[in-house]
């Protein structure tokens, strides 16, 4: 940041930006359309003072038809199998819930294989579906379709199963294309025995 010297102004000014973007892609019949926000889960406090604010100016003018969803990464792992690369605090993704709930998001993305939540987070949100990370893709290790299926049950106790949605944590970037299909198909199968 060379220019701004200001969170809040340059979140605003890429915001308007990505809205340019949002707005094109449902003009051209996008029904579904995901934002990624890599510092809300880590900078919960910004999140909340002028995080949300620039969000809904990324969507502002998107058509009700369009599914808005939000991917909130918790960390960034750079290699495969390193545990300890930084993460959001563990109680991140409930001091955004509720700040998330009241927004005009549809869907909201976390993270929870790599990490796992306190499921009550679940309970916060009402109207909004959450897409649930259920398989970790910074681990080379190919988690069991019944570790996934435990993970999901549990979840179902805390939200609706018409809103919670199975997914990878984040990115499938890391791994290689035989892991990441044993991961998917591991999940999809997980999924479609509850």
């Amino acid at each position: 940041d060379a220019f701004y010297n200001n969170s809040k102004k340059l979140g605003a000014d890429i915001a308007d930006a990505l809205n340019q973007d949002v707005l094109a892609l449902a003009a051209a019949g996008c029904r579904h359309i995901q934002i990624d926000e890599p510092l809300f889960a880590r900078k919960p406090g910004a999140a909340l003072e002028y995080g949300f604010e620039n969000l809904e100016r990324a969507f502002h003018g998107c058509p009700a038809s369009v599914t808005r969803t939000v991917h909130m990464c918790c960390g960034y792992p750079d290699r495969l199998d390193h545990p300890n690369y930084p993460k959001a605090d563990q109680d991140a993704y409930i001091q955004i819930a509720d700040a998330a709930e009241q927004s005009s998001i549809n869907a909201i993305s976390f993270e929870d294989a790599h990490r796992h939540n306190d499921l009550k987070l679940l309970e916060h949100f009402v109207n909004t579906s959450v897409i649930f990370g259920s398989v970790a893709i910074a681990k080379s290790r190919i988690e069991t379709v019944d570790e996934i299926r435990e993970r999901l049950v549990q979840a179902l106790e805390h939200i609706d199963s018409d809103r919670l949605l199975v997914a990878p944590d984040c990115g499938l970037g890391l791994l290689s294309r035989e892991q990441a299909r044993g991961k998917l198909a591991n999940m999809c199968t997980a999924a479609k025995s509850l």
